[in-house]
């Protein structure tokens, strides 16, 4: 912990540029400069509150939070942190001012001392991954109860060198609830020494989005192939094979990073008038081969009503992207061979025949071509995925009832 310490005073300058430069390239202003660096939040103190904290690094925590938030804001107040500003973001749309909002503060004393005395929080749930030293320090010198919910760890973190895993054993050691999503993550954290008594495993919560399926309106009139959440190199490797098959759909690209668009435009095998932008208000039309909604948190309803849905990440070594969401749509689910960062979900999809996952771009459209004009196939793929998610509707509840256990049904 010493040589921790240590450290991150030693690059507290690199961490102000940094902290700075993100501002900047993530267009989180000034609020986000001075809310990460426990410089400024907004006045007043709200003492009486004492909301439950939950902390959610990016929008994929976001929106595996999303139904217990939901949930929780029927009794509680709420506080929610994110770290970067499309979370935040996405944390304004989903809630609307019903929950505090915050960026997290960096992982120093000063900052998380004066976050702490302006927000009063009973609890501090952790979404995932984040396991910061001092945050969780200056928590439980103030009382507060911390829990990490859908609990995993990343291969970086198991790699970690001797003195920062000695960092994390210490950090761990303050957690009351280590919730994790299954028994491969549990044996991670037991390689860190956490303390057995304080794991639990209860499922992926994220399977809770399930709970409650939303009727959306028709996005887009005409029908379509949604790529979701794709990476550089996608979207052109897509969209040159889609054109070869001459088809009436339209194709639908939604890049994992919005601010993309612009580059994916010029990376296109079309011309400009054959492509629609959403952020610029530009109108599909007949003309329109590729449609490029760059949109934030707004794929829950291109998911309930693509023919098709090919989810990105995984033609490129990204790990993957979260197939919950389409599977709870009844989507048809077509993926690439690199969904390490969601084996778990990728397999219980597989063993329902709710997903197929292709080794490379030409096997993927080999895919699409034996189920696009099969509507029997499409919709029997899509009825086993939601089937597959049945079984785990219980999971929210299991949750609530560890982490608040005066919570009734």
């Amino acid at each position: 912990m010493l040589t921790y310490q240590l450290l991150i005073h030693l690059l507290s300058p690199l961490v102000f540029f940094i902290t700075v430069l993100e501002a900047i390239k993530k267009q989180g202003g000034l609020a986000f400069i001075l809310e990460r660096l426990g410089l400024k939040y907004p006045e007043g103190s709200l003492p009486n509150l004492s909301p439950i904290w939950i902390h959610c690094a990016s929008v994929g925590e976001v929106k595996a939070a999303e139904p217990l938030i939901h949930k929780l804001l029927l009794n509680h107040s709420l506080l929610i942190t994110t770290n970067t500003p499309t979370g935040h973001a996405l944390i304004e749309r989903l809630f609307n001012e019903k929950v505090l909002l915050a960026y997290c503060p960096v992982d120093y004393p000063y900052a998380i001392h004066r976050f702490l005395n302006h927000y009063y929080p009973s609890k501090l749930w952790v979404m995932e991954t984040e396991i910061w030293p001092n945050l969780y320090r200056e928590a439980h010198k103030k009382g507060i109860e911390i829990s990490i919910l859908n609990a995993r760890l990343s291969r970086k973190t198991l790699n970690s060198p001797a003195w920062l895993k000695q960092a994390y054993q210490q950090t761990l050691a303050l957690v009351s609830h280590l919730l994790v999503r299954n028994e491969q993550e549990a044996s991670h954290f037991r390689q860190l020494n956490a303390n057995n008594n304080t794991i639990q495993v209860l499922g992926n919560l994220k399977y809770a989005a399930i709970a409650t399926p939303v009727a959306t309106d028709r996005p887009i009139e005409r029908p379509y192939i949604l790529l979701a959440s794709s990476h550089d190199n996608e979207e052109t490797e897509v969209t040159q094979r889609w054109l070869s098959f001459h088809r009436a759909e339209l194709l639908v690209i939604v890049p994992r990073h919005p601010k993309r668009a612009d580059e994916i435009v010029k990376n296109l095998p079309l011309s400009r008038d054959q492509i629609r932008v959403y952020s610029k208000n530009e109108m599909i039309d007949s003309d329109t081969l590729v449609y490029i909604d760059d949109q934030i948190g707004a794929l829950d309803p291109l998911f309930c009503h693509a023919k098709v849905v090919i989810m990105g990440g995984a033609f490129v070594p990204k790990g993957g992207h979260n197939v919950l969401e389409p599977a709870a749509c009844g989507a048809t689910i077509l993926t690439g061979p690199d969904m390490s960062d969601f084996e778990e979900e990728t397999q219980l999809l597989k063993s329902h025949q709710g997903l197929i996952q292709c080794s490379d771009y030409d096997s993927l459209f080999q895919e699409l071509n034996s189920l696009i004009d099969a509507p029997g196939l499409l919709n029997k793929m899509g009825e086993n995925a939601k089937q597959a998610l049945q079984n785990k509707m219980h999971i929210l509840e299991d949750y609530l009832t560890i982490l608040l256990p005066e919570h009734k049904q």
